[in-house]
């Protein structure tokens, strides 16, 4: 099925407009059809990108700039060793990107593998609010820390992996 459009008063094919129903070549939607400008892309996918990136920087800065001071305090752990597991989550979350482009490129395809990876995301992230609900039912006073009453506390190992699984 192929489109064409008569341009009709002189105009030469340099000075044609983008115009809405060209079949953009080499370029097929997420059915598989041929991408047409008129309903692929344009602001509606674009606003919906802008929107869950926005989303995800947002969650991303506000768990890293919360993380250390929540692994010191609530879990337990020391400076160094929080400062430690704060870089490995940053290096996982830098070096992510190259397993979506591969999952991408050789199996998935854009559109499902950003679905895809949105929805482990939006998963990871109700799982890390599960595990700090989780913290504060926990009220047996066997931490490692020292609470203000004198008490230790240690995480139980179960809420702990499922923390660090989550994140």
């Amino acid at each position: 099925m192929a489109i064409t459009i008569a341009t009709g008063g002189g105009v030469s094919e340099a000075e044609r407009p983008l115009l809405n129903d060209v079949i953009v070549p080499g370029f097929i939607d997420f059915k598989g059809h041929p991408s047409l400008r008129s309903i692929s892309g344009s602001w509606k996918s674009a606003s919906f990108i802008i929107g869950v990136e926005m989303a995800e920087r947002l969650s991303f800065y506000g768990i890293s700039s919360n993380l250390v001071s929540y692994l010191t305090g609530r879990l337990g752990q020391s400076t160094a060793a929080a400062a430690a597991s704060l870089n490995a989550w940053y290096g996982t979350a830098a070096l992510s990107p190259i397993m979506g482009a591969l999952l991408a490129d050789s199996y998935l395809g854009r559109y499902w593998t950003i679905i895809y990876s949105s929805l482990l995301y939006i998963l990871g992230l109700g799982f890390l609010t599960l595990s700090a609900a989780f913290n504060t039912l926990n009220s047996s006073p066997n931490y490692k820390t020292t609470l203000p009453n004198n008490t230790s506390y240690s995480p139980p190992l179960l809420q702990t992996t499922f923390f660090f699984s989550s994140l």
